[in-house]
């Protein structure tokens, strides 16, 4: 566990929110009267378990009370069952209608009643709502909800209705005791081929461009989401982050195999290619029964773990929408956000801009990054120049790592806490993965300016906003597939993180003096982490990684630059070779 970082100044009247239910995503986010984002941190990152689902006692340690008018929980404070109607959106119903949902732990109040302000409870799925919304900057806009099961909310999703003069209210609720719940079968087939079901899904999104979609595997998963759906639901388990060994769904290996042994016959890369195939299929049943209703916007939003798939988002880009946002922690975690916009909206004063920015976790200090080299004897420079000489190690075909400003919140990197390679080398993207133990077919993203983006990707009128933070593919012109074929997947798609000099002015300078050097107007971007932990918070975080991976390069706030070559001529230091690294925690 991390010692917590200091906060950002916090206005006095803010609203603190918290996503807790003690599986995945705890997490917390600070919104001031005026609706502005004040900080927000996923509990992963200090405590280094990813997607760590425990309670938030060390997110909430240095909390300024007094500045806070109460907590905005992301859950029903009761369990719920909705009342009986017949939905209009999904056309695949349980074979038996359920009694009830899941419960939040025993004590879940009582942890609450430890603090010294109220807690306001927020159905779920509407502090995802609130999360899409009230970061698009849209006057009105419908939003689009669609997670897992979550306990005491009887939803998983749903259509709403969302405005900046009337607010937010539910058009139809998905409801999970009537309904089939795609992220199930989802995270079914992804343990059926060998992945980590609620973690890996994303791998076979990868995977998927790789094989191609059968009539008959699209039979079986059909059948799957439909007829058998409580039974495949029957061999997962979610485990508690607090009484169990480990968090996350735990897999019964006997009722299991029979489902093994059907989907043998098919390779990997057709199965994925299928599953993805039937899941757009399914989120376009919904927005075609959802336009017959007459539910119908120039603006759509999306949250909810779904909405991770940035292929599925791309289909919604494409169906017709003029503007079109992804909330950029659309995962559980986001929802603590969401439930504090909530709370907010109802009170005066309460106005937010587009959430231009998620870099709204803690930062590190010069004398903080520095004290971190010293404290472990690492040598480093510190250049005249820290831009041009990033673009100059980039250009040789160095890796470079980026650890500066305030941590993204959310599930991507995009230039605080990002790794850097060149996307024309042939050989890159092997290299990278044996570094950061990562699977071999998963595609690794663009970064590029703004002012490069319609020379490198399509659609960028619809597609422009939800780029900046990578929740969404594009398809890539010719000159980027030719001149950057590491960042372009097997199917000519991308997922783009597009920067400006207000958004991450480092950043944007490196890839202006990249271009010059090189002609070519992207770079690979990845998280900066090693395959199966959180993205790197602290400095010791950055410099454990670095020599564990073997990055060539590492850039630290205060202009710091540590390098596995330190001066001309001399060999290159390893995690092994340096005896003051293995003290780091």
């Amino acid at each position: 566990m991390h010692v917590f970082p200091a906060l950002p100044e916090i206005p006095n009247g803010s609203v603190l929110g918290i996503h807790y239910n003690g599986h995945q995503d705890t997490a917390i986010a600070i919104v001031a009267p005026d609706g502005t984002p004040v900080f927000a941190l996923a509990l992963e990152r200090v405590s280094g378990q990813q997607r760590d689902g425990n309670a938030p006692h060390a997110l909430l340690k240095h909390i300024p009370w007094p500045r806070i008018r109460c907590i905005a929980v992301s859950a029903d404070s009761k369990l719920l069952k909705p009342a009986p109607h017949e939905g209009q959106l999904l056309s695949v119903a349980l074979t038996k209608e359920r009694a009830n949902g899941g419960r939040l732990r025993t004590g879940f109040h009582d942890y609450l009643a430890n603090f010294p302000v109220n807690a306001v409870f927020v159905d779920h799925q509407l502090a995802h709502a609130a999360s899409a919304f009230w970061g698009s900057g849209f006057d009105e806009s419908v939003c689009f909800i669609y997670g897992g099961p979550t306990p005491n909310c009887p939803w998983f999703g749903g259509f709403y209705q969302a405005s900046r003069l009337t607010g937010i209210r539910a058009l139809e609720q998905f409801s999970g005791l009537r309904h089939a719940n795609l992220t199930v079968l989802l995270a079914f087939v992804t343990a059926l081929l060998g992945y980590t079901p609620c973690k890996h899904e994303g791998k076979l999104t990868g995977l998927a461009a790789h094989g191609k979609s059968t009539p008959e595997c699209l039979e079986v998963l059909q059948r799957w989401f439909g007829q058998e759906f409580d039974q495949i639901e029957s061999t997962m388990r979610w485990a508690n982050a607090e009484w169990d060994t480990a968090s996350g769904i735990h897999i019964n290996k006997k009722r299991i195999q029979p489902y093994l042994q059907e989907i043998s016959i098919f390779s990997p890369e057709d199965v994925a290619a299928s599953l993805q195939s039937f899941a757009e299929m399914h989120i376009s049943d919904i927005l075609r029964n959802a336009r017959q209703s007459g539910w119908e916007n120039d603006s759509i939003c999306l949250a909810g773990s779904l909405f991770s798939n940035v292929k599925i988002n791309q289909r919604i880009a494409g169906a017709g929408f003029d503007r079109f946002y992804v909330a950029p922690a659309m995962t559980d975690d986001g929802s603590a956000l969401g439930a504090a916009w909530y709370v907010q909206s109802a009170l005066p004063g309460f106005n937010p801009s587009r959430q231009h920015s998620t870099y709204l976790g803690p930062s590190y200090s010069a004398e903080q990054c520095l004290q971190a080299l010293l404290t472990h004897k690492i040598e480093f420079q510190q250049p005249e120049n820290v831009a041009s000489t990033i673009a100059q190690r980039l250009a040789e075909g160095k890796i470079v790592a980026l650890f500066q400003g305030r941590m993204e919140f959310g599930p991507r990197a995009l230039g605080n806490r990002s790794i850097l390679a060149q996307a024309s080398g042939p050989d890159v993207n092997q290299r990278l993965n044996n570094m950061l133990k990562r699977t071999e077919f998963m595609p690794f993203a663009p970064v590029s300016r703004m002012e490069d983006a319609a020379a490198c990707y399509h659609d960028m009128d619809v597609l422009s906003q939800a780029a900046q933070t990578m929740t969404t593919t594009v398809n890539c012109t010719n000159s980027l597939k030719e001149s950057c074929p590491s960042v372009v997947h097997i199917d000519g798609s991308a997922r783009p993180c597009l920067v400006t000099p207000e958004s991450n002015a480092l950043l944007h300078s490196v890839l202006t003096q990249y271009q010059s050097m090189t002609g070519h107007a992207a770079l690979i971007n990845t998280s900066f982490n090693m395959h199966g932990q959180p993205i790197v918070c602290t400095p010791e975080d950055a410099l454990r990684v670095m020599f564990e991976a073997g990055i060539d390069t590492l850039f630290l706030d205060g202009g710091y630059l540590v390098s596995l070559t330190i001066g001309a001529g001399s060999p290159a230091t390893t995690a092994r070779q340096n005896p003051h690294f293995p003290a780091i925690t």
